[in-house]
């Protein structure tokens, strides 16, 4: 199975980081990793698995 993967960048602003994620998990986003170096700013990293191709 192959991934491919996406970073999203967010702030603390919870209401609209879960309605951002639900969006996200409704087309195949699985949250795998979320990291905050600091200054109020969080990277979450996102998978999904790439559908097989067909041919």
């Amino acid at each position: 199975m192959q991934w491919e993967y996406r970073t999203v960048d967010g702030a603390l602003d919870a209401p609209a980081l879960e309605q951002r994620l639900n969006s996200l998990g409704a087309e195949g986003w699985e949250l795998v990793a979320c990291a905050s170096p600091g200054h109020y700013v969080i990277h979450y990293v996102l998978k999904r698995a790439v559908p097989p191709d067909p041919g």
